[in-house]
């Protein structure tokens, strides 16, 4: 029977036993026995053990080693799964900051909406109850509009709740990177982490927000416009398709642009360096941040829905009980507390998943599950 190279011992075809003084070498063995290469080189009992893993722990069972999972999610590239459970995760991880915040920033907006009504929208209403009783003749007291019928409406309170929505994720950024290794950050901490960086922030948060898909709709909008000089049909065509190439380059750059207040948050870039690393994180992988992103989106609006829809048929039957001032007043406080609610509920869960997204283009790209991983023994240690 014929030796298996990787099965021969060292020297050649030296095969006599040390300390022998060259005498013949071992008869050979039976057909069928096992053989031993001399000199104790015995041949493997089995397969051989596996590695230890990337982190230095004993490989699992099996020769395969499960990723560390210090905190909310594993420290590997994350599915679809992994990022939505995480955003659960992030908020039971540490309610009080991931709702207390959320808390303070829509419930400041309700206020500011509830302020801004009768200032704002009161003369709209007026004007539109003299255009109604001028057109009918008739003046119905009941069926007038009134201001807190539009609270919400006013553009001051919408750009202000666009621009805390797209803050509130780089916010809470804070809270979910320190989850992610098993570390829970107090109040103070995220206070003194967060303040420095708030007017950045918001300033990143306008620019993505308003000012630059206005800007795409205006340019595409007015170039549509200008072929009404060539007639009429031709303008109206290009100003609808200059509406809705506008609303796709949004979609592109506010998809490309998603985890700059991430970025901001965690890596300490300025305004534009934050735009750069975001569009640098999600080139190659759009499609899959969009498609992720539109989930959370639609998962965050049927979430909201099951707070905001009961909510409002009983404000209307309220409304339609009272068929007064009173109703609408209390129809209109019952519809904003629980729209509320249902963003302080709801925008964390969005926040932590955005913050997952980036860690995991990061894992991806760059390796970060190693530096996770020793951050999250320091932690344990």
């Amino acid at each position: 029977m014929t030796q298996d190279q990787g099965w021969a011992s060292p020297g050649g075809d030296d095969r006599r036993e040390p300390g022998t003084g060259g005498a013949s070498p071992a008869p050979a063995a039976r057909q069928g026995e096992l053989q031993h290469p001399p000199g104790g080189w015995a041949g493997p009992a089995g397969p051989p053990a596996p590695a230890a893993g990337w982190d230095g722990r004993p490989p699992a069972s099996g020769g395969w080693n499960a990723p560390p999972r210090p905190g909310i999610v594993p420290l590997r590239p994350l599915g679809v799964t992994d990022l939505l459970e995480g955003g659960f995760r992030a908020i039971s991880a540490n309610p009080k900051v991931m709702l207390g915040v959320s808390a303070l920033v829509f419930g400041g907006v309700a206020v500011l909406s509830l302020l801004m009504a009768p200032l704002l929208l009161g003369p709209v209403a007026g004007a539109f109850n003299g255009f109604v009783s001028s057109s009918t003749g008739v003046a119905d007291a009941d069926a007038q509009l009134s201001s807190l019928d539009l609270v919400g409406s006013d553009p001051v309170t919408m750009l202000v709740s666009l621009v805390a929505t797209v803050a509130l994720t780089g916010i809470l950024v804070v809270s979910v990177s320190a989850s992610v290794i098993g570390r829970r950050t107090g109040a103070g901490d995220f206070w003194r982490r967060v303040r420095g960086r708030l007017l950045a922030l918001v300033g990143l948060s306008l620019l993505i927000s308003l000012v630059v898909p206005l800007a795409v709709f205006l340019v595409l909008g007015g170039l549509g416009a200008l072929l009404l000089l060539v007639g009429d049909g031709a303008g109206v065509a290009g100003i609808v398709l200059g509406l809705l190439a506008g609303a796709v380059v949004t979609v592109w750059l506010v998809t490309r642009w998603s985890l700059a207040s991430v970025a901001l948050l965690l890596e300490g870039l300025g305004v534009v360096g934050a735009l750069r690393r975001s569009a640098a994180l999600v080139k190659g992988t759009w499609w899959r941040v969009f498609g992720i992103l539109l989930l959370t989106y639609v998962l965050a609006f049927v979430a909201s829905m099951v707070l905001v829809g009961p909510a409002t048929l009983v404000a209307g039957v309220v409304d339609l009980a009272l068929q007064s001032s009173t109703g609408t007043a209390v129809s209109t406080f019952v519809i904003l507390l629980f729209s509320t609610l249902a963003s302080v509920l709801v925008q964390p869960f969005v926040a932590s998943v955005t913050a997952l997204l980036y860690t995991d283009l990061r894992i991806r790209q760059e390796g970060l599950d190693v530096e996770l991983a020793r951050a999250a023994d320091e932690v344990t240690s």
